[in-house]
């Protein structure tokens, strides 16, 4: 099962690169109805939670069922968009497992995305002035 996770002061570019990594999609995020880039962590753009939340995807779902669940519980919207040319998906009846099973060079990221996510955890709490 592919698991999204989220933390308040992960980056949105993070964020989209999970998308990148579980859905084989690029993702625009969206807050307050402008460009979630403009905001440097998930807590500033108003993320709820104050601490590390696991969002198991529903491979069934269509697109526009994903993204108006995640923009209910998380308080963002987002845009998904095809991998190849960053253009919206227009069948929004689509359903996840279908844009995930179109993309040639499926292989499984979850354990290098859980890397990177642990790595930035630990990061985010070294001490002051300290820098790898």
């Amino acid at each position: 099962m592919k698991v999204l996770k989220f933390h308040p002061l992960m980056t949105i570019s993070l964020l989209q690169l999970q998308f990148q990594r579980l859905l084989s999609c690029n993702v625009t995020v969206y807050v307050h109805n402008s460009l979630g880039n403009a905001f440097d962590t998930l807590k500033e753009a108003g993320f709820p939670a104050d601490m590390l939340v696991e969002y198991p995807i529903d491979e069934t779902l269509s697109l526009r069922e994903f993204e108006e669940e995640l923009e209910e519980k998380f308080n963002f919207s987002l845009e998904l968009c095809n991998k190849k040319d960053n253009k919206p998906f227009t069948n929004k009846s689509q359903h996840l497992f279908q844009i995930i099973a179109a993309d040639g060079s499926r292989e499984d990221g979850n354990s290098a995305l859980d890397i990177s996510l642990d790595l930035w955890l630990n990061n985010r709490q070294a001490p002051p002035g300290f820098s790898c």
